[in-house]
């Protein structure tokens, strides 16, 4: 009987679904890669002598003083970036404008949270002058209060405190023109087209906006690798990407070997608000597939967005195991575990989830996926899916060590997982066996 509710689910999604396409290799998207590889290097000198010579076809990229012209002036530029030594550097951002930004980067303000969290990764705290912190007009205008600031609170040894608040999405242009930044990070084109006019500044888009194609850890790399570039932090940059892929390597190694026939299905609420409830989800979000789940919305996703589904549709995909976004367990708004497991639609179809009590609270979204957290809930989850492979795995040590990468402070998963509760919980009495 599950297994033909299993089966008639998938032929309801097959309809929405939508196949990705193969994902392209990375091209470095500075003006001076002239042969539209990962690295600005000898043999972009090589391929613009080519150029000139009418050897070599003619590239995007290859006019590394973007004046219109492939000439020795490119090739004398593409000596100066390679040495660090260039005035300025012509880009394309990834909103696939064209910017140029002086050099060196000393005043930064980001109009955007996720930019913020990278900069100071990349030892960008000494030149952050303002940030967005939350909605402008809100309760939530300072780094101590923002529930999606949290463990930022206290990056830079509390110094973050300092950041002027430039609104959301960088709303106070005013505030940020006074700042005097040598660069703004901007959330979006549009956005950074208007702060531009507005300011005078050249304004830039550093975060990729992500495809089916594309996994978190991909976005998250093209963003740390394209801010590094714009902050002179190339080689902080790939360094911070190694030490990703190493500590989500801890589980990948080994959910990767085990079969999808011993994997738990699950469905992950998105937004845990008494309206919607539970019935806002994603078939994107990796910590699922990465802790050695399956993500039981993934066929219905026509999108990396969130999406509607009823709660019918959640009984007919029958989970093992449902996770519950948990911004603030004391707020009055927040939908619980304990609201799932008396749900009595769930209760009379007998999802197993419910039967079993293998309803679990997580971080997801923080103003986007952030990657200081990502990676830690990958943890966090691998230790309630399978239990007993990932008994040894240490997930306050980890945590604090890629908290502390990121923010520059210690045992800040350790403030984090105290502030969330139920994170303290599963780290004082972890599962010893599967409960689905």
């Amino acid at each position: 009987m599950r297994q033909m509710a299993w089966v008639l689910a998938m032929m309801l999604c097959m309809a929405l679904a939508v196949m990705p396409t193969t994902a392209s290799d990375y091209t470095l998207q500075v003006f001076g890669n002239a042969n539209m590889d990962d690295t600005i290097d000898e043999d972009d000198i090589e391929y613009a002598r080519g150029i000139i010579e009418g050897t070599n076809e003619v590239t995007e990229l290859g006019d590394a003083d973007y004046d219109g012209d492939v000439d020795e002036d490119d090739i004398a530029q593409i000596e100066l970036i390679m040495r660090g030594e260039e005035k300025e550097l012509t880009l394309i951002d990834m909103a696939g404008r064209i910017v140029t930004i002086p050099r060196p980067i000393e005043r930064v303000v980001s109009a955007s949270l996720p930019d913020t969290r990278i900069i100071v990764a990349l030892d960008g705290c000494d030149r952050l002058k303002g940030s967005e912190i939350a909605e402008t007009g809100s309760s939530l205008s300072d780094w101590t209060s923002g529930f999606n600031i949290g463990e930022m609170q206290y990056a830079c040894g509390g110094a973050i405190k300092d950041v002027v608040d430039v609104g959301w999405s960088g709303t106070n242009a005013e505030t940020i023109a006074m700042l005097k930044p040598d660069v703004i990070f901007a959330s979006s084109g549009t956005e950074a087209d208007a702060l531009q006019d507005k300011i005078g500044v050249s304004a830039l888009v550093s975060r990729p906006s992500r495809t089916e194609n594309m996994t978190l850890m991909d976005q998250h790399s093209q963003h740390i690798r394209f801010a590094g570039i714009v902050l002179g932090r190339d080689a902080e940059a790939e360094e911070l990407i190694s030490f990703m892929e190493e500590k989500l390597a801890l589980v990948t190694d080994i959910s990767s070997q085990i079969d999808d026939s011993k994997k738990p299905r699950v469905y992950f609420a998105a937004r845990t608000s008494i309206e919607p409830d539970v019935t806002k989800t994603t078939g994107y979000y990796d910590a699922i597939e990465l802790a050695g789940g399956i993500n039981v919305a993934k066929e219905c996703a026509t999108s990396t967005s969130e999406f509607e589904v009823s709660k019918e549709q959640i009984v007919v995909w029958d989970p093992d195991i449902i996770l519950l976004k948990c911004t603030n367990l004391s707020s009055e708004t927040q939908y619980t575990r304990e609201m799932v497991l008396s749900d009595p639609l769930f209760q009379k179809g007998g999802v197993n989830a419910v039967q079993n009590g293998a309803v679990y609270y997580c971080m997801a979204t923080s103003r986007g996926y952030s990657i200081q957290r990502l990676i830690p809930e990958t943890m966090y989850l691998a230790k309630i899916f399978h239990p007993e492979e990932f008994a040894d795995l240490d997930l306050e040590t980890e945590g604090n060590e890629i908290m502390k990468k990121f923010f520059h402070e210690d045992d800040l998963y350790s403030w984090l997982a105290d502030n969330k509760g139920y994170i303290r919980d599963l780290i004082a009495d972890p599962p010893v066996a599967k409960n689905w």
